[in-house]
């Protein structure tokens, strides 16, 4: 009998200590949320993220959003509001400006816009999208291209403050467009510092060559507002450094071999008049840098957002050519350079002798 109770009382026991080791493990594991390299977001059909990035922004973050924030108001508050007591809200007094029809400095800029509204009391803005990096925004919109005269002959008439004024930045007037006018792409940079744009330029597309000049339509989709592309920073970072590798050693160096692994073989080109394909493009260049053994390559800025990654360039064909302002916009799909969106205008005399291009 004592035998039966001692193998029963153990019995007992054992299950005891058993239910002890395993009870805090009947319970799941805790689900960790894995790292990724993309924050998941609806994305575009030329597969940008276009959704902010969620849960709390980063200090770079907040930078940029509130960069994109201030040129808004500079468009929404100066450029469609017309209210230039606010000048000094966005433009800093030592403000440098690259476009050759202006002059540099915040006076200068509210002295030039105070004429343009005067002539044109519907001159407004029309933005298609912005992108950012740092301190830089660089914001697409269009103008219809009878609002883009061409530098009259005298630069002091009162004509040549008339057509500056049309041409001066990406705007647009309510008597000049229609629904069948033709537009002009721009592109215009802002570098923010201390919460003021303090430097501008801009690049017209040119509308000469009609292989070459493409519509809003044509590009990838970019917010119009002050939101961030739903993309890890270090992506964009890497994606920005491998983008400025790919434009050293390709157009700088004219290093062709590069484009084997960095260019994807079915790369799509836009506004360049190049096909589309690997093939083309080197084949493209290869002719170009034989042609023009002196031709140079100037990088100017450079901005990445989502799987974007502009680059503002100054191209020549030699040194004594004034050459071309160039916007280049690439995509980057999985390590590899997936599309290319080209604009350029040629670089014209400025107008004023203190205001240079780049």
């Amino acid at each position: 009998m004592m035998k039966k109770y001692s193998l029963l009382l153990a019995s007992l026991m054992l299950v005891t200590v058993l239910s002890a080791c395993t009870g805090n493990s009947s319970q799941p594991p805790a689900t960790t949320t894995p790292d990724t390299t993309e924050n998941s977001g609806n994305t575009a059909p030329g597969g940008e993220t276009t959704t902010p990035a969620q849960g709390t922004p980063t200090a770079e973050e907040a930078k940029i959003t509130a960069n994109k924030q201030l040129v808004l108001g500079l468009y929404h508050d100066i450029l469609n509001g017309h209210q230039m007591d606010k000048v000094n809200q966005y433009v800093a007094e030592n403000y440098t400006e690259h476009n050759p029809y202006m002059q540099s400095g915040r006076e200068q800029f509210s002295t030039f816009y105070e004429d343009i509204f005067k002539r044109y009391p519907d001159y407004k803005a029309n933005i298609t999208g912005m992108i950012g990096q740092g301190d830089l925004v660089a914001v697409f919109s269009t103008v219809p291209v009878e609002a883009t005269p061409t530098k009259p002959s005298d630069s002091t008439s009162a004509e040549t403050s008339s057509a500056a004024s049309t041409d001066a930045t990406s705007t647009t007037t309510t008597s000049s467009t229609s629904s069948n006018a033709k537009t002009a792409l721009y592109v215009d940079i802002y570098r923010i510092s201390d919460n003021q744009i303090a430097e501008h330029w801009n690049v017209k597309q040119g509308t000469d060559d009609p292989a070459k000049a493409f519509t809003p339509d044509k590009l990838p989709t970019l917010s119009a507002k002050a939101e961030l592309a739903a993309t890890d920073r270090a992506t964009v970072a890497a994606n920005a450094s491998f983008v400025d590798n790919f434009f050293n050693t390709f157009f700088v160096q004219h290093n062709t071999d590069i484009a084997n692994e960095a260019v994807n073989e079915n790369v799509e080109q836009y506004g360049s008049g190049i096909q589309n394909g690997r093939s083309a493009l080197v084949s493209h260049y290869l002719t170009e840098f034989r042609a023009n053994t002196d031709s140079k390559a100037t990088l100017v800025n450079t901005i990445a957002e989502g799987n974007l990654v502009l680059v503002h360039s100054h191209m020549q064909n030699n040194t004594n050519d004034r050459g071309q302002a160039v916007i280049q916009l690439f995509r980057v799909d999985n390590g590899q350079i997936a599309a290319m969106w080209t604009l350029s205008q040629p670089v014209p005399e400025s107008w004023y002798k203190d205001t240079v291009m780049f």
